[in-house]
C-alpha cells in the first residue's frame, strides 16, 4: 500500500511538472525609452497696480515660484494690488497644483489686513510652454474694523507650486 502511495505522488509531481512546463511562457521585453525636456517655471515681475492708503514698508520681491509682500496700510479701507507675473520658459507644459494657504496667513495678527490671491486656480490653471500667467495679490485692511493704530503692516509670503502637466 505504502508502495503504490509513494508511486501515486510521483506520478502527480510529474504531471504537475509538465503542465507547468506546457503553460509556462517567458516574457521579454527590451527597448529603450528617452524622456527631453527642460523644467524652468518662475516668477519673473511683480507690479503694483494700485493702492489706495496703501505703501510697500520693502519692495516686493521674488524668488523661483514665491512672492513676499511687506505693506503698510494707514487706515481701514485701505488696499494694494500687485500684478505677479509667472513665466514657463522651459519645454514641459505646467499645472498650478497648490498655493499658500492664506487661511493661516491671514488668521495672524493684525487679522484685520488679509492677503488674497485671484486669477489662477489650484488644480485647474495650466501653464503651457513659453506662455505667462498672471496671478493678481491684493492686501486689504477690513474697512469694517475699528483703526487700532495707524499704518499697520503684514508680511506675506505667497508661493505658487507648479507641476508638470499629465
Amino acid at each position: 500500500m505504502r508502495n503504490k502511495l509513494l508511486i501515486a505522488a510521483l506520478v502527480v509531481v510529474g504531471l504537475a511538472s509538465v503542465a507547468y512546463a506546457a503553460f509556462a511562457q517567458i516574457l521579454t521585453i527590451s527597448g529603450t525609452g528617452t524622456a527631453a525636456g527642460s523644467w524652468n517655471v518662475a516668477i519673473t515681475a511683480i507690479t503694483p497696480t494700485s493702492a489706495t492708503g496703501a505703501t510697500d514698508t520693502v519692495a516686493p520681491s521674488f524668488t523661483g515660484t514665491s512672492a513676499t509682500f511687506n505693506t503698510s496700510l494707514a487706515y481701514p479701507g485701505a488696499t494694494a494690488t500687485y500684478d505677479i507675473t509667472v513665466t514657463n520658459n522651459g519645454s514641459v507644459d505646467a499645472e498650478l497644483a497648490s498655493i499658500t494657504d492664506l487661511v493661516s496667513k491671514n488668521a495672524e495678527a493684525p487679522a484685520y489686513i488679509t492677503y488674497s490671491v485671484t486669477g489662477v486656480t489650484a488644480g485647474t490653471t495650466t501653464l503651457a510652454a513659453g506662455a505667462t500667467n498672471t496671478v493678481t495679490v491684493t492686501v486689504t485692511w477690513d474697512a469694517a474694523s475699528a483703526p487700532v493704530t495707524a499704518n499697520e503692516t503684514k508680511t506675506a509670503t505667497i508661493t505658487l507650486n507648479y507641476a508638470q502637466s499629465a
